[in-house]
């Protein structure tokens, strides 16, 4: 070993290239590695949706979902399974067992899927797909007074201005219904022109397509022949020609119907601030920066201000990458203010160049560790940066440690080539032990299994390849750098000290230090190595002692702690089958308990506890992951952002319980959730999973123990994830009905 450090150390200018090349490499890595909120992974979950038009839950259980469960039984791959029934939607979803190809077991459960021949008649196609995990970037709020169609229009205008900015890809319209044209026929004009229902159905399918005619050859060209007839507005549905009568007569069906041109009845209402909203909302793939993309959306917004019609905001909303950007700012100003201390620490009580050197050790690690991700496809997030900031405080001991012994060997009079190599020699194995039970201590956390194991992979990844480079640095190139280090015993140099009153006073503390490990530090030492098993009994004490209010419930345990965010979300469900106006007042209610909430609140700048609120009516609130489309009228939420946490002074844990109580206990609703948003693994820190064969045995069991669990301290917003369907009136008997004119 001493050898390979006398070759490192006597070849300087090897250094120095190997210096360039760390430092080259990690500054081009920081300028192409993506920056995002979190790292994206597969969960190894497929999901198949069968869509059954007007089909009730148990239809959908019998003919849909047990015919999944039948043919995807035993599948090579499938560590386990489940089955949701909703009204005219059977959903299955599927784990994937960890390490398994996901791709080539959706291959096989397509495969499985399409064999099915026992679907009923009008179930649509199987969906199969992949579940990812999608990071939303920015949103954008449009409100106004507009109408709900003038409003959508300008919607999806933006949404496609935004999706032609290179460096966009993902952009969706939230909180908008749906267009759809309704044609409500009346009985009693179907009986006075003699027509039926089945008639006019089949003549407003027939003319609402486009068709092709084939081609025509003539001498000069070939023409093709088409036939246009698709109709698009309410206007055209009702110039349809359902029957003309010999004497000349035409019924259209408008003169029959009628044909309504506007949004599904099942409408989603959003509002912010009081006032008719949509939401234009920014994700991201996994190619692209999240912080760049919110600097195009922020410059975006800029220019499409000034065009918008009178009346009419577009408000930033839930910009993600300020967080992100924080957290950047903080792993930089770590640091600086590390590479500062140590450079004036070590200044103080040892040498110039060698206080320089060592504190380079923090930008060098900081760098090649960002090589070193950058290269193995890692991206900079809230986790990996979270593993840097954290390791800034180690990375630099090593090279003090080393540097220390390389300035003593210099101080007994060795020259500087010699000091350099005797000192790493001497305290090379100790740092190398030091460093690697480090490494050690995190290692385990990159083999953590499941979706946890992914979400956490990368924060060890970080720390490990910052403690590697850190480690290469002090044995390589610290010892070539401080091959040169001057005499400190130099008279020469002892007189210039005495003569500069700056130095004077950085000798006088040097001298200080020394004597304090002479007199104090190396008597108390000795001390404890003479009673070296009273000092065991010792330290064994104070473990057992910390042991011991762990065990105890002194010091608590959560997987992830509570961040003081400033976006909050509750969301409201009701029994499947709730009037669109139930969920609105509940709605309606949460909101005026956020109000009495921020009338109360007291904020350290005296300035507004809410900045923005946006409430939704017909879905939910916050959906990463949705199995079905279309309206939800028995659910609801509000999304809040609140004063900046430096300004507000109040934690976001407590406005959400002061909310909770203020809301109080909703009739009818089967779930009231209230949270921050602030990303991360999905999933309820505690899930209890009940199973059998009798559902109502399996209710009253999960009812029952929600009650129970309802009882402990601490507990809050405890619920089961069963949702019954709607009311039906079932008949067993069945008349014939015609239609006489």
């Amino acid at each position: 070993m001493k050898g390979l450090i006398a070759a490192f150390t006597r070849h300087s200018v090897f250094a120095n290239i190997l210096l360039v090349g760390v430092c080259f490499a990690g500054i081009i890595a920081w300028n192409l590695m993506v920056r995002e909120m979190f790292p994206e992974f597969a969960i190894d979950v497929v999901t198949v949706s069968v869509p059954f038009p007007g089909a009730d839950p148990e239809e959908v259980e019998e003919g849909i979902c047990q015919r999944i469960e039948e043919a995807i039984d035993g599948l090579e791959g499938i560590k386990q399974y489940t089955t949701q029934s909703h009204e005219g939607l059977g959903v299955a979803v599927i784990e994937i067992v960890e390490g398994y190809d996901v791709a080539k077991a959706k291959d096989e459960i397509k495969s499985r899927i399409d064999a099915i021949s026992t679907f009923p008649v009008d179930a649509e196609k199987p969906i199969v797909s992949e579940i990812i995990l999608k990071q939303e970037v920015i949103s954008l709020a449009l409100s106004g007074n507009l109408d709900e169609r003038r409003l959508k229009e300008w919607a999806e205008r933006i949404k496609l201005e935004l999706r032609n900015i290179d460096g966009i890809s993902q952009v969706e319209v939230s909180g908008a219904s749906d267009y759809e044209i309704s044609i409500e026929v009346s009985e009693e004009r179907l009986r006075e022109y003699g027509l039926t229902f089945d008639q006019v159905a089949q003549i407003v399918r027939t003319s609402s397509l486009n068709l092709a005619g084939g081609t025509v050859r003539t001498e000069g060209e070939e023409i093709r022949l088409r036939t246009l007839g698709r109709k698009y507005w309410g206007d055209e549905f009702a110039g349809i020609v359902l029957l003309s009568r010999p004497q000349g007569e035409v019924i259209t069906l408008g003169r029959v119907a009628t044909i309504k041109d506007g949004f599904t009845e099942d409408r989603t209402t959003a509002t912010l601030n009081g006032d008719p909203a949509i939401l234009v909302m920014v994700w991201k793939t996994t190619d692209e920066d999240a912080i760049r993309i919110s600097e195009l959306v922020h410059a975006y917004v800029d220019e499409k201000k000034p065009t918008l019609p009178e009346g009419v905001k577009m408000t930033i909303w839930n910009d993600w990458s300020e967080m992100i950007e924080a957290r950047i700012q903080l792993l930089l100003r770590n640091g600086s203010v590390g590479l500062c201390l140590v450079l004036v620490l070590l200044w103080l009580f040892l040498d110039l160049r060698l206080s320089f050197w060592a504190a380079m050790g923090i930008p060098i690690s900081l760098l090649g560790a960002l090589a070193i991700m950058y290269a193995s496809g890692n991206t900079i997030n809230m986790l990996s940066l979270f593993g840097l900031i954290m390791v800034v405080g180690i990375i630099v001991d090593d090279a003090i440690v080393v540097g220390e012994a390389i300035y003593v060997h210099r101080q007994r009079g060795q020259p500087p080539l010699k000091a350099a190599i005797e000192g790493v020699a001497e305290v090379g194995l100790p740092v190398i032990a030091a460093v690697t039970t480090t490494i050690v201590a995190f290692l385990p956390l990159v083999f953590v299994g499941g979706i946890m194991g992914k979400f956490l992979k990368i924060m060890p990844i970080a720390v490990i390849c910052c403690l590697s480079i850190s480690l290469a640095e002090c044995l390589v190139l610290l010892p070539a750098h401080l091959s040169h280090l001057p005499d400190p015993n130099d008279p020469g140099r002892l007189e210039r000290i005495r003569r500069h009153p700056i130095r004077r006073v950085r000798r006088a503390i040097s001298d200080s230090l020394e004597w304090f490990v002479e007199h104090v530090y190396v008597p108390v030492i000795g001390r404890v190595l003479e009673r070296r098993y009273v000092a065991l009994c010792v330290a064994v004490s104070i473990f057992l002692a910390a042991l011991g209010m762990v065990q105890g419930g002194f010091f608590k345990f959560v997987m992830f702690p509570d961040i003081d965010g400033n976006s909050l979300t509750a969301s409201v469900e009701f029994p499947n089958g709730t009037p669109v106006s139930v969920t609105r007042d509940a709605v309606r209610r949460m909101e005026d308990a956020l109000d009495r909430v921020a009338a109360e609140s007291k904020t350290l700048t005296g300035e507004p506890l809410i900045e923005n609120v946006y409430a939704l009516v017909g879905a939910r609130v916050s959906d990463d992951i949705s199995f079905g489309g279309g309206a939800t009228p028995h659910m609801g939420g509000v999304r809040v952002e609140l004063l900046d946490s430096e300004q507000r002074g109040i934690h976001s844990q407590t406005v959400i319980s002061a909310w909770e109580k203020a809301i109080g206990e909703i009739p009818g609703a089967v779930s009231l959730t209230i949270g921050s948003l602030e990303g991360g693994p999905p999933g309820k820190p505690i899930e209890v999973w009940l199973q059998g064969y009798d559902m109502d045995e399996l209710l009253l069991a999960a009812e029952e123990l929600v009650e129970h669990i309802r009882t402990y301290e601490g507990v809050s917003q405890v619920e089961h994830d069963f949702r019954p369907g709607k009311n039906e009136l079932e008949s067993t008997e069945f008349s014939d009905y015609s239609l006489s004119s």
